[in-house]
């Protein structure tokens, strides 16, 4: 049972973290799938517009109070050699982070407790290669978070647009149900597998 709810867990997390092709050519800082929100003194932050969506209760059901997404956060330097340092510090692996450019996670915002929780972290380079992942609890309190806090600002900019985008997110949650129903029936049928197996 665990190993099939881990598989759902990894497909919900793949249909947020939408790992963009790059930069887009036009200008810079867009980046294809993302929508610049703002930048910070050494932080470049996105969020991914084309697929946040609403999540899912228990039952399945959409609840329009949580929302999803995928966001980016571009570093200028010093920030990438400080986190690389902090890395070598800890012991970490550094394979690759000769690149390292940023990180993109997948987030969700109670808009009724007004929480983001940061559900995975990813490391990235400058081509959006993924250096390092984990799962993270990592929960941000809007309600006690200084407005001029770039966490704040950050999620302020997402709640507008998913307010400004109802149909959008609507659509995107619906291609998100048939996504897992999909990946809960592929389960079923690999347990049902196993059951035969072990039997």
């Amino acid at each position: 049972m665990k190993k099939h709810m881990i598989t759902l867990l990894g497909v919900l997390f793949a249909l947020f973290l939408m790992v963009p092709a790059g930069f887009a050519q036009e200008k810079t800082p867009e980046i294809n799938g993302y929508q610049w929100a703002f930048s910070s003194d050494q932080t470049n932050y996105y969020f991914g517009n084309k697929k946040m969506s609403y999540a899912l209760d228990e039952h399945g059901k959409i609840d329009k109070t949580r929302l999803l997404f995928s966001s980016i956060m571009t570093y200028e330097p010093p920030k990438p050699q400080m986190i690389i340092t902090e890395r070598e510090a800890r012991g970490q692996k550094l394979s690759g982070y000769a690149n390292f450019h940023g990180i993109i996670e997948v987030r969700e915002i109670d808009l009724d407790k007004q929480t983001v929780w940061i559900r995975s972290h990813n490391d990235i380079d400058t081509v959006f290669n993924i250096l390092a992942s984990e799962n993270s609890d990592q929960l941000y309190d809007l309600k006690v978070l200084p407005k001029d806090q770039p966490e704040y600002i950050f999620a302020q900019q997402v709640i507008d647009y998913a307010t400004k985008h109802k149909d959008d997110l609507k659509d995107n949650t619906k291609s998100m149900q048939k996504e897992l129903k999909a990946a809960q029936k592929a389960a079923d049928k690999d347990k049902d597998k196993d059951n035969s197996k072990n039997k």
